[in-house]
């Protein structure tokens, strides 16, 4: 189907991926990126701790994004394959979807805000306040939860105590393995709880807040869904098949990039917000929103869409890689391609369910479960972040080398093994080992990550025609975002039915998932790249002269 053209100089016998071509088109993931990093590590504290939302309950509300995304991101590619436009037909979406998206972020902060000054009754400096607190609100706790929270409140009567208390919130106090235990258990389990449950008896009050809180978000996720398929397809639009792993590559890069900016910007803001409004977020999103706007400006100003689709053509009929089944493009798939297509489908559908069952609870599993602080958690998600850009040029490697299946399987293989060890890590450990041991877990699986979604887009696009790139791109969308509004739900269900010293059941639910990615990937014949002769390193990231 591809050949290479007769008659090149010597020092153009191969194709190579248009680095500056690609990097402009990747401002458009770059800003959804930085707004999904964002949205998936402050919804669950938000739903949790200013709403008082059960796990199950938080995990429903966290599905929505990928409820909707499954109708609208086909419609919407499919609506921006039929676009036509002077900026372009992916243009266009991302143009107006970005800003629509920014504003009814705003009005949902604001309306966030509201809520999160009813329930701010406490300072959990102040012992007195603290023992007041719990045990008003913690009135309904029964049997052994019970017996720890009244023990703990009688002993806020102790000066003893009050002193001790005073000196492990002033930084002064160093706590011993077993201390830190006893405080999580005994204190801080039982004080998040009763925060939780008073901020569900403020939700139940105040009804009005919360639908406008969900009508906003609704509206939000809308905006981000109207624009994220052509954003994504545009990539395939401007560049041939053959590079289209690497350009992935470079794409996914610039969504990580975007993704590290908004942890940066939370973890500063964790920092710099006074306690007492640290869970109050309306300054954040206002961030967050001019970052995203910066992105657009710079996507404005150097994609000019219609002219890098046209160069891509060039481009083909210069090296005579045109696929033939483009001129047949409205014939519907053969049976053997068509079957490859729906395993890798249901590769990315499994892969999805387990990885964000895992990654949509990340946030409350490491805050309450493993009791690590808030801003350790940013810690863990910017290392995360810098090993998957890093990763990136070795995995554009691995693809051309040894073809996109063989690599999706080396990832899945990378993933498994990585998240085995979080099974039996639990609070009761040494705090810098479970730190470390964490922090290390994540940042192998955030590696067999990068390689899978790598890899993955680029073998639909491969069976997709040029007419209809954008439509498959929904369809990859589907594949992911049906896994994604099924699973944060069963993880929440997992969490709220186990006990503390069994939650390392998610991460068991978790690998079973991506295990049987494994098999369907395994499976699969069409959608590969053929791996071509060895090349050296520059030659993946070229530019014409």
């Amino acid at each position: 189907m591809f050949g290479k053209k007769k008659g090149l100089a010597a020092n153009e016998d191969q194709m190579k991926l248009d680095f500056k071509r690609t990097l402009f088109v990747g401002f458009a993931f770059m800003g959804i990126m930085c707004f999904w990093e964002v949205y998936d590590y402050i919804m669950p504290l938000i739903l949790q701790r200013v709403f008082g939302m059960s796990y199950t309950e938080y995990g429903v509300i966290m599905a929505l994004d990928n409820m909707l995304a499954i109708f609208l991101l086909p419609l919407f590619g499919h609506l921006s394959d039929k676009r036509n436009s002077r900026i372009g037909r992916r243009t266009t979406f991302i143009l107006w979807g970005t800003i629509l998206a920014v504003a009814f972020m705003i009005c949902m902060a604001v309306v966030e805000h509201v809520e999160y000054g009813l329930v701010t009754k406490i300072d959990v400096d102040d012992p007195n306040a603290v023992y007041d607190y719990m045990l008003q609100y913690g009135s309904n706790w029964t049997g052994e939860e019970k017996a720890s929270i009244d023990a703990f409140i009688a002993g806020w009567n102790n000066a003893d105590i009050q002193t001790w208390f005073n000196g492990l919130k002033a930084g002064t106090l160093e706590l011993t393995d077993a201390q830190t235990a006893l405080y999580n258990k005994d204190f801080l389990t039982p004080f998040y709880e009763t925060q939780r449950l008073y901020a569900a008896q403020v939700r139940g009050e105040n009804v009005g807040l919360l639908v406008a809180f969900i009508i906003m978000l609704l509206a939000v996720l809308v905006a981000m869904a109207s624009y994220r398929s052509p954003a994504i397809a545009l990539m395939p639009d401007v560049t041939p098949k053959p590079l289209r792993s690497q350009a992935n590559a470079l794409i996914t890069f610039m969504g990580g990039a975007g993704g590290l900016v908004s942890i940066i910007i939370y973890t500063v803001y964790n920092t710099l917000a006074p306690e007492r409004y640290s869970a109050s977020h309306i300054w954040l999103f206002v961030t967050l929103g001019i970052i995203m706007l910066l992105m657009l400006i710079a996507f404005m100003s150097v994609v000019r869409e219609n002219k890098f689709v046209q160069m891509r053509n060039e481009e083909e009929k210069r090296w005579n890689v045109v696929d033939e089944e483009e001129v047949h493009c409205n014939e519907p798939l053969g049976k053997e391609k068509r079957l490859s297509f729906f395993l890798i489908l249901a590769t990315v559908f499994m892969w999805f369910m387990g990885w964000n069952a895992i990654k949509s609870h990340l946030t409350t599993y490491a805050t309450t479960i493993l009791k690590f602080e808030d801003s350790f958690v940013s810690v863990i998600n910017i290392l995360n972040g810098a090993g998957g850009a890093i990763a990136l040029l070795p995995v554009a490697l691995l693809a051309a080398k040894f073809g996109r299946k063989k690599t999706i399987l080396m990832g899945v293989v990378i993933a498994v093994c990585a998240f085995i060890p979080c099974i039996f890590l639990n609070d009761g450990m040494n705090k810098i080992g479970l730190m470390v041991g964490f922090t290390i877990c994540f940042l192998v699986a955030g590696f067999g990550l990068v390689i899978i979604n790598v890899n993955t887009l680029p073998m639909v696009t491969e069976l997709a025609k040029g007419s209809n790139v954008g439509q498959y791109t929904g369809y990859y969308y589907v594949a992911s975002m049906t896994a994604q509004a099924i699973t944060p739900i069963i993880g929440g269900v997992i969490l709220d039915h186990t006990s503390d010293d069994q939650k390392g059941l998610l991460f068991v639910y978790g690998i079973a998932c991506i295990a049987v990615a494994f098999v369907t990937m395994f499976f699969t014949k069409y959608g590969d790249n053929r791996p071509e002769r060895k090349k050296k390193m520059v030659e993946y990231f070229g530019e014409d002269e």
